[in-house]
């Protein structure tokens, strides 16, 4: 039962407002009576000089302790709101102005970077959420009983109960040492990759090596090329930074590497080539080898976002375009946030030698390094073998669901052919029949309580093809099924 005591005015101070304490808030009594006085005072209700009640007639008013009270006026006097004279009592302090003495605060001025971030907040796509969700064909989420917390809680133990001297320090910019040394190894045996832990440096996600990279190498007006459909994310934060953003088509295949501009000055491309995002497919090598000779020829830097090699379900994913490069342009991205879970939030990065110090500077000034317990125990996680042993369960699970995905689209939704063959990734983008309304469906499809994301937020075109992404992460084998049919059955109800 909520118990507000009331108070009264107190005789010997007319201009004081009645205050009041509330029992059920979790800021203790004192502090609610210091910030009601303390706003009284700036506020000019309580002028300089002014005597405040004795504590014992306030204690009394308000139904609580008086050793409360005498805690608010301390809390007031370490302040600088009051002042106590021995003998005489506790008076407000005189201060250099009070609030009724400041001028209305002018409009807020930002800068242009600000004012462009505010911009990119606004029109960033944010997919509406049925209320009530029967089928989740939501993408981009791991689903939780899938990652071994178990371990995980041991591992952070280790250091917190053993290892002060990591917790009492910062720690290195460029992230913690045995991790850089186990993402060295770990990618040089997957992903083909050629570098040393020096040219690695982990940040707190792929979003913060995307902002530092913007910061070093793009200028207001620069171009740069960037795959459409592409990763929104990147859209937003390249442009917020002064970028031109050329789309550039994607096919089955990924990027379209003939329609590079031979005639352009882009000091950046960004791509995904081992698994397109969002429509899927891999760049096989000639395109790969035409998209580094370009740069070479263009003096132009490659960001590799190679975001989900891990969940490959038909066999090794090819090698990385960064293995191949000779020019030192490819600067590759990895992250553990989509097979570890969300909330980890830790993304590494792998640069030419000559970016290593800029970047280092950089990220040093932003953050001064990434969170180094949460480094220590993804390092234990990957040399002890819990990694590699949770991508394979990874692995086997998410290809059930996307093998029971594509099964019902081809049985249930005849119309929805167009998409990568791919076995890889969380999702599957489906072209939808030319002229369908792609917004509608998904509208109509909220309102059945089906889950699914529109394709044309993820275009730079201003009429891209209608197509929907359907994700399996969140949704068993056991409904797949079930959610397509009901899906197509919402298709058949459009022209």
């Amino acid at each position: 039962m909520r118990r507000v005591a009331g108070a009264h005015r107190i005789d010997y101070n007319h201009a004081m407002h009645p205050l009041s304490v509330d029992r059920d808030l979790e800021l203790p009594l004192s502090r609610q009576v210091a910030d009601q006085l303390s706003r009284q005072i700036r506020d000019g209700a309580l002028q300089p000089g002014e005597r405040l009640p004795p504590s014992r007639n306030l204690a009394q008013s308000l139904g609580i302790g008086r050793i409360t009270v005498m805690a608010a006026y301390k809390q007031l006097q370490t302040d600088g709101y009051v002042v106590t004279r021995v003998g005489a009592g506790t008076f407000v302090a005189e201060l250099p102005i009070t609030t009724t003495d400041v001028a209305t605060a002018s409009p807020l001025a930002l800068t242009t970077w600000g004012e462009q971030a505010v911009a990119a907040e606004r029109d960033h796509f944010r997919p509406k959420i049925p209320a009530h969700i029967e089928y989740d064909f939501g993408f981009g989420r791991t689903f939780p009983h899938a990652f071994p917390y178990d371990i995980w809680r041991k591992l952070l133990g280790r250091y917190l109960s053993t290892d002060d001297t990591l917790l009492s320090r910062y720690g290195s910019a460029a992230g913690f040492t045995p991790l850089r040394e186990a993402i060295a190894a770990m990618v040089a045996r997957r992903r083909g990759v050629h570098c040393t832990p020096d040219q690695i440096v982990i940040v707190n996600g792929v979003q913060q090596a995307i902002d530092v990279i913007a910061r070093l190498l793009i200028a207001p007006g620069d171009e740069v090329l960037v795959e459409s459909p592409g990763y929104t994310e990147a859209y937003e934060l390249l442009t917020v930074y002064g970028a031109r953003l050329r789309p550039i088509p994607v096919t089955t295949q990924g990027i379209d590497v003939t329609a590079l501009p031979q005639d352009d000055a882009a000091q950046l491309v960004f791509v995904t080539p081992t698994n397109q995002f969002p429509r899927g497919g891999t760049l096989p090598l000639p395109g790969k080898l035409r998209l580094l000779n370009w740069a070479a020829a263009h003096g132009a830097f490659i960001l590799e976002d190679d975001y989900d090699s891990e969940l490959h379900y038909g066999g090794d994913p090819p090698t990385a375009l960064q293995a191949l490069d000779q020019h030192d342009c490819v600067i590759y991205l990895g992250t553990f946030s989509k097979v570890l879970f969300p909330a980890l939030r830790l993304a590494y990065v792998i640069l030419p030698q000559r970016l290593v110090p800029p970047f280092l500077a950089a990220k040093r000034l932003i953050d001064r390094g990434s969170p180094t317990l949460t480094q220590a125990a993804i390092a234990d996680f990957i040399v002890e073998g819990h990694f590699e042993l949770h991508m394979r369960r990874l692995r086997r699970t998410y290809r059930a669901r996307r093998s029971a995905l594509v099964q019902a689209l081809q049985q249930l939704t005849p119309s929805l052919t167009d998409y990568a063959q791919l076995e890889a990734g969380l999702h599957v983008m489906a072209r939808l029949p030319d002229g369908m309304d792609e917004a509608r469906l998904v509208q109509l499809s909220a309102e059945n309580h089906i889950h699914i994301m529109p394709g044309a937020p993820y275009h730079l075109e201003p009429q891209p093809p209608p197509s929907v992404l359907l994700g399996f992460s969140n949704i068993g084998v056991e409904r797949i099924e079930a959610g397509v049919r009901e899906f197509g059955r919402i298709i058949g109800t459009l022209p």
